[in-house]
């Protein structure tokens, strides 16, 4: 007897962030195992056979705040009979509680019974990478774990430095002059197995992203 697949559609900005979209634009459910967020959405929900996701772009609504993209984006996953939905964006180093408002105000406006959760990687997903030496080092197959900022969410965004952010500072730990393919980050969120771990060093950004997850979608399974 087959488990019931449990389709969950995520939002966000990115090869890095959410994988390959599916550009046949029917959006084919596919197992969690490439791009940051579907990975980790896979890990927090304690690694379900189930758990498929269907990966989608922010949405482009002329005069369209945050609000409005994640309310629209919630609808559409909605009438197309997922599971659930998850929304998450980068900062870019604007305030993430702020942003985090923003997105809930769109979580809230509607369809208030259908799982959604929504969360900011603040300055950017790599900030979340950063967190766990351990991960970096097995992902990328390195000799020994690399030197890690203590607090990765106080790094500057990439826009606002290129040449000290939590991109540029990832590649340098593969000892790499260019930004990590989403495949080598891919590879580190695959070994982040220590949740607590980048909560504690994520406080602002992953752990409500983690939190969130675990009070909307852990009735899914």
């Amino acid at each position: 007897m087959s488990i019931p697949r449990v389709v969950i559609e995520v939002i966000g900005e990115g090869k890095t962030d959410i994988g390959e979209i599916d550009k046949t634009g029917k959006g084919k459910p596919e197992p969690p195992t490439f791009g940051v967020v579907p990975v980790l959405l896979h890990t927090l929900c304690n690694a379900p056979s189930s758990l498929f996701v269907v990966r989608k772009r922010l949405p482009f609504l002329q005069k369209g705040t945050l609000a409005r993209r994640v309310e629209f984006s919630k609808r559409q996953a909605f009438y197309n009979k997922a599971s659930a939905v998850v929304f998450v964006v980068d900062t870019e180093g604007a305030s993430p509680e702020k942003t985090r408002a923003e997105l809930g105000a769109g979580r809230d406006a509607r369809l208030v019974d259908f799982p959604t959760a929504v969360g900011v990687a603040h300055p950017c997903i790599e900030a979340w990478l950063l967190a766990d030496a351990g991960a970096i080092a097995r992902g990328l197959k390195l000799s020994q774990s690399p030197t890690v900022p203590d607090d990765p969410e106080n790094l500057p965004a990439p826009q606002k430095n290129r040449d000290h952010n939590p991109k540029t500072i990832l590649s340098q730990c593969a000892g790499s002059t260019k930004p990590l393919s989403a495949s080598h980050t891919t590879n580190i969120a695959r070994q982040m197995t220590d949740i607590p771990l980048v909560e504690a060093r994520c406080p602002r950004s992953f752990k409500p992203f983690a939190d969130e997850v675990r009070a909307q979608l852990a009735g899914l399974f």
